[in-house]
């Protein structure tokens, strides 16, 4: 007779459309105010967008978390950066390394359309501490009102 235990399967995809409702409850559940109507709007926008995209986490099937980035200019870095619009991750799978592996996806995504850093800003205000600790455990390094971090 056999133990065996299945691990759960986490799957990392490209967002589509259809998840406009996942992102939403998503963003609910850091008292984001959000809808699905606008939800989908930015959706649409991001997916007309060739420098921008949405990831999921699906663990075994169910959404898990997002991952919104997008290739920037600033005036800060003469290169340019892939900037981390949004990440969520649900309460339900917290420190379980879904993050980590978004980021990750995130990076690989970014420095395949030309980013030289991976930016995110407003994770360093006092009301996200647990967001910058988590950019700071996995890289990045505080710099004035971003944390960067040097892609591959």
């Amino acid at each position: 007779m056999s133990n065996n235990v299945l691990a759960p399967e986490l799957t990392l995809r490209t967002g589509e459309l259809s998840d406009c409702e996942c992102v939403t409850g998503l963003m609910r559940e850091i008292n984001y105010p959000m809808t699905c109507a606008v939800m989908r709007e930015r959706m649409e926008s991001i997916e007309a967008d060739p420098n921008a995209c949405i990831m999921m986490a699906e663990v075994d099937g169910k959404v898990a978390g997002a991952i919104g980035v997008q290739i920037v200019q600033s005036h800060a870095y003469p290169e340019p950066a892939a900037q981390i619009m949004l990440l969520i991750v649900s309460n339900e799978y917290r420190r379980e390394g879904i993050g980590r592996r978004l980021v990750a996806q995130a990076e690989t995504w970014g420095s395949e359309h030309g980013g030289v850093h991976m930016v995110v800003t407003g994770a360093n205000r006092e009301r996200n501490a647990v967001a910058l600790d988590f950019y700071e455990h996995i890289g990045f390094e505080k710099h004035g009102y971003r944390l960067i971090k040097k892609l591959k």
